[in-house]
């Protein structure tokens, strides 16, 4: 399927209307052509049963009184498809539902492991620091949390040679924003160890996930104790489905 530029498709849907007609197929319970070539179609009940090689003859066929159209617009109920005609024949170019445009936490894919790595920079509390955290983990109930173990190790950057090794425990909320985006929120329990010392450190979390061909570009936010705030940027390989 050919996909247009995402600019394109806000465009073509604005233009006005050249005439609305009444329509004899009864996969369309309307139609409108554009000054441009755009014909708007309006999808009735039996469209939606049509497989895609019967979507494509039904356009074809609601295209054929309009010798003009270079594109056909299918819109039913927020959902829609965006056809491209050339010499009586039809193509689908894209698609989009407002479903995707919710703030939901409805799972992209099938649960799956993930290795993350990221480089991780620290501010406040009592030294700022820099380093590096490794992930691995696992996604949960359908894709809407994760939980993961990791290991971080991190320097001082105000005293030499300084080393801290960090083991710990997240646990985040998933939030797909669309089909290349979303949201995280979690907390996360980690164990500081330092020349002789250890403690526990909670802390809360929070970023964003650029969802890309097998993996994602992730950032993101902890705040800890004494004020603590760490700034995360890293990518999340998925190991298996």
């Amino acid at each position: 399927m050919r996909r247009l530029p995402a600019a394109l498709l806000p465009l073509l849907l604005c233009l006005p209307p050249l005439a609305a007609h009444e329509i004899s197929s009864p996969a369309f319970s309307g139609a409108e052509i554009s000054p441009v070539g755009l014909l708007r179609l309006t999808a009735a009940e039996p469209y939606l049963d049509l497989k895609g090689p019967e979507r494509r003859a039904a356009v074809e066929t609601a295209a054929a009184p309009y010798p003009a159209a270079g594109f056909a617009v299918v819109e039913h109920k927020g959902n829609g498809e965006l056809w491209t005609i050339s010499q009586s024949s039809a193509a689908l170019a894209d698609t989009w539902s407002r479903k995707e445009l919710r703030f939901t936490r409805r799972a992209r894919t099938a649960g799956r492991w993930f290795g993350h790595i990221s480089g991780q920079f620290a501010r406040g509390g009592d030294y700022p620091s820099n380093g590096w955290t490794a992930r691995l983990g696992t996604t949960l109930y359908d894709n809407r949390y994760d939980a993961a173990v990791s290991l971080s190790r991190n320097t001082f950057t105000d005293i030499d040679g300084s080393g801290v090794t960090t083991f710990g425990l997240t646990g985040r909320a998933l939030y797909p924003y669309t089909r290349h985006a979303g949201l995280n929120l979690g907390l996360q329990l980690d164990r500081v160890s330092a020349s002789g010392y250890s403690d526990f450190s909670p802390s809360a979390t929070g970023g964003v996930n650029i969802y890309l061909p097998g993996g994602s570009f992730d950032m993101s936010l902890t705040y800890g104790a004494k004020g603590r705030v760490s700034l995360l940027a890293g990518y999340t390989v998925y190991i298996g489905r």
